[in-house]
């Protein structure tokens, strides 16, 4: 067996502790794997403050072709770990309702129509910081910063771990150590005064005392501090769904990361990330993939 510094033997190193990476470290500890998560911090775009878990996504009403699927396995993963908060008013125009509620009906997501739109039931939305938190307790977590890969991976500070298999799960942050090049979306969410449930969407969402959405292409990684255009468009989608504009406490930038396919080999091993704004609904699906295939 590969062994990290000082003779600690490491089977599956997972770099990452997002939601994907933790997603698969816990279901492979569970298999009875033996698992290390590498990682700068718990979290990256996962630190978003409130998760919206919907898979009925966009203007067009696109309901994901898994989406069922993941999100009762979501509500299994989540909810020993996190309060979950559910049902969600999408409001959609009297042009699209026909189609939607065709496929709403195909897929079997349970939904009611309101004059607004439709109500979807089992669709929630919960608090990331805490489930980070308590999702990561009892797994074999190293926390530093990676500066390269070569089949081992080396740490700032010196230490290196060289694994037998290893799961980049990193999102947009590291992808460049492993020559994934990838579509990087800055998200942004504005904290509200206000409280709002159950949630609400059209175009933007709003959740808890969160407003969100994203739209920023971004060339490179960075975190730039939200534009006024990004503010405006949020706020006055959030006026559109009130009837009024909410009053803004603070703001939170992340870099969500897209790929065409979230789970891809690499050297050495595999990446799995790249969900964009859908990590917290598609991760636990395709973590529990990969790991009945390890």
């Amino acid at each position: 067996m590969p062994e990290g510094r000082g003779g600690v033997p490491v089977l599956i190193l997972v770099f990452g502790a997002g939601i994907a990476g933790l997603s698969l470290a816990r279901m492979l500890r569970a298999r009875g794997r033996r698992v290390l998560v590498v990682a700068e911090r718990l979290g990256d775009a996962s630190r978003v403050p409130i998760a919206l878990v919907n898979p009925v996504r966009g203007r067009r009403e696109v309901v994901l072709p898994e989406g069922v699927e993941a999100l009762e396995l979501a509500r299994t993963v989540y909810a020993p770990f996190s309060k979950l908060h559910f049902g969600l008013l999408r409001w959609v125009p009297e042009g699209e309702r026909e189609r939607l509620a065709l496929r709403l009906k195909e897929v079997g997501l349970p939904h009611e129509w309101r004059r607004e739109g439709v109500f979807l039931p089992t669709v929630f939305w919960l608090e990331t910081g805490p489930l980070l938190a308590r999702m990561a307790e009892g797994l074999e977590i190293a926390f530093g910063r990676a500066v390269a890969w070569d089949g081992t991976l080396h740490l700032e500070d010196g230490r290196r771990y060289t694994p037998e298999l290893l799961v980049y799960a990193g999102g947009a942050r590291g992808a460049g150590l492993f020559g994934l090049g990838g579509r990087l979306v800055a998200g942004i969410e504005l904290l509200l005064e206000d409280w709002v449930e159950p949630a609400l969407s059209h175009r933007v969402f709003l959740a808890g005392n969160a407003l969100g959405g994203s739209y920023l292409n971004l060339e490179a990684y960075g975190e730039p501090p939200p534009t006024q255009g990004e503010v405006e468009w949020l706020l006055s989608g959030a006026e559109a769904l009130l009837g009024r504009r909410p009053k803004v406490v603070s703001a939170w930038r992340g870099v969500r990361f897209r790929l065409f396919e979230p789970l891809t080999a690499i050297p050495g091993g595999y990446a799995l990330t790249g969900f964009g704004s859908t990590g917290f609904l598609l991760a636990p699906l395709w973590a529990k993939r990969l790991a009945e295939a390890l």
